[in-house]
């Protein structure tokens, strides 16, 4: 019978935004079990972020707030007053990892960081995340300024990236920053759990979304230092064609990454004297030389579709792609065979259909459908098949507005 990977492993989740709940929403696919602690007036300031459909019921569920959260519990618990933190420390004692992303320093001062953390439970994984690092010994010049994805995607290099040549740099509009940074923290977090199977012990970790995004540009770095190039908008001067060409239903996504898949190239389009091409007879020399094979090539793409394209390149072995849509992806007949996308049976508005963690394992079973929990959905349940906490308890918490 398939299992999940993560079966028995409880996470505390004191997260917001995107990059903490983006990570432990894959551990959630994953098997484990997810417990997000919000405060109770408001919760995660994403819960309302557009865009959003309401239900027949006349309930709203936004989609900001449901695709970093489902298969998780919700537990609202006011961790600024003392009997919230004890209710708090008696969950932790329970938790295999915590992982938050709240301000540096903000969880010391309450007497919930991970020295206090690890002293009750030393088997204690704590993933911090944060805009520019906060281990101790390692502070650079950055460290403590408030960090949201689109200033961490202009620092890292990547915005420089992004653009016309001639115009300013975009920021993505994907959340890069917050993304990659989820996915890495969540990557130590695994390692973190393999040692600790080992030493017994659990451990900080650092997580920083400067030092995610920089790695994941290490084009730019590894340039600088071979070449002393500055990496930037425009095409690529070591590779050409390595671009989009318009078709006559949109656009074609091509790369000749070395000089034998250029011959495949020239083949495909009947040019096969380019081969042999003085100007043409590697990379550079083609990126320098453009206007020996980009007319031609260019009229070539436009006298036909994005399919027709993409199957007489196919053919010869050169990877090209149609500049697909939201809109291709949701209706695209390989992710439905990959069973890439997800259908989220939500009890307000019925059937999303969203990403798919792209886990594959033999002896997995198919990742987790659960819709994102309404704040404090899990509130009692936790409390009290969890943590033993006496109804009357609970009643008295409510009633002092530690929890709700």
């Amino acid at each position: 019978m398939k299992s999940y990977p993560l079966d028995g492993v409880r996470i505390v989740a004191l997260e917001q935004y995107i990059a903490a709940p983006y990570c432990t929403m894959w551990l959630a696919d994953c098997g484990a079990e997810v417990i997000k602690v919000e405060r109770p007036d408001g919760g995660d300031p994403r819960r309302d972020y557009q865009p959003a459909i309401t239900g027949a019921n006349g309930e709203t569920v936004y989609g900001g707030f449901v695709t970093y959260n489902r298969n998780k519990k919700s537990v609202a618990l006011d961790l600024q007053s003392p009997e919230g933190r004890k209710v708090y420390l008696d969950l932790v004692r329970t938790a295999d990892v915590v992982i938050e992303n709240l301000k540096p320093g903000s969880m010391d001062k309450k007497g919930l960081g991970y020295e206090a953390l690890s002293a009750i439970n030393p088997r204690l994984i704590y993933a911090a995340i944060s805009g520019y690092g906060r281990s101790a010994g390692l502070e650079g010049s950055y460290s403590g300024r408030p960090a949201f994805d689109p200033v961490i995607q202009a620092m890292s290099g990547i915005t420089n990236l992004f653009g016309e040549k001639s115009g300013p740099p975009e920021v993505s509009p994907l959340a890069m920053g917050d993304l990659f940074t989820g996915v890495m923290t969540g990557y130590q977090v695994l390692l973190a759990l393999y040692m600790r199977e080992k030493t017994g012990k659990g451990q900080y970790i650092d997580a920083a979304m400067y030092d995610s995004l920089v790695a994941l540009n290490e084009k730019s770095v590894m340039l600088y230092t071979f070449a002393g190039e500055v990496l930037s908008r425009g095409r690529d001067t070591y590779q050409a064609p390595y671009r989009t060409f318009a078709v006559s239903d949109g656009y074609v996504a091509l790369i000749t990454p070395n000089d034998f898949i250029w011959a495949r190239f020239c083949k495909a389009i009947g040019k096969d004297e380019w081969i042999e091409e003085p100007a043409l007879k590697t990379g550079p020399l083609r990126a320098r030389n453009t206007e020996v094979w980009e007319p031609f090539v260019e009229q070539w793409m436009a006298e036909r579709s994005s399919a027709e394209v993409v199957e007489a390149l196919d053919k010869f072995g050169v990877p090209a792609g149609k500049v697909q849509t939201g809109e291709d992806l949701v209706n695209c007949e390989h992710l439905a065979a990959r069973k890439a996308l997800v259908e989220v049976e939500d009890p307000d508005v019925g059937t999303l259909r969203l990403a798919r963690a792209p886990v594959r394992m033999s002896e997995m079973g198919e990742v987790r459908t659960g819709s994102a929990p309404k704040l404090g959905e899990h509130t009692d349940d936790v409390l009290g098949s969890l943590l033993g906490y006496a109804p009357d308890k609970i009643t008295a918490l409510k009633e002092q507005k530690v929890v709700s």
